[in-house]
């Protein structure tokens, strides 16, 4: 037996296909106090970030690491 498509198309391989559509944003409001702010700030400084946004996404990149996702629902 032969594992080709009998229309003759190929296969496409999981995850190797890349959307034409722009990936959605949302927007994601946080209150912080006065001093979180301060020290986010100047995490912000020695890192040379130059952003909130990637801040956040450098925080939930740690998360993610140390916690298995299960622990996160």
């Amino acid at each position: 037996m032969t594992t080709a498509r009998k229309n003759g198309l190929k296969k496409k391989a999981k995850g190797s296909v890349r959307s034409d559509k722009p990936a959605t944003l949302s927007v994601v409001t946080v209150r912080i106090s006065d001093e979180e702010k301060e020290r986010i700030d100047e995490i912000m400084r020695n890192l040379d970030i130059k952003r909130y946004t990637d801040v956040m996404r450098l925080a939930l990149h740690m998360v993610k690491q140390q916690h298995h996702p299960a622990e996160l629902r």
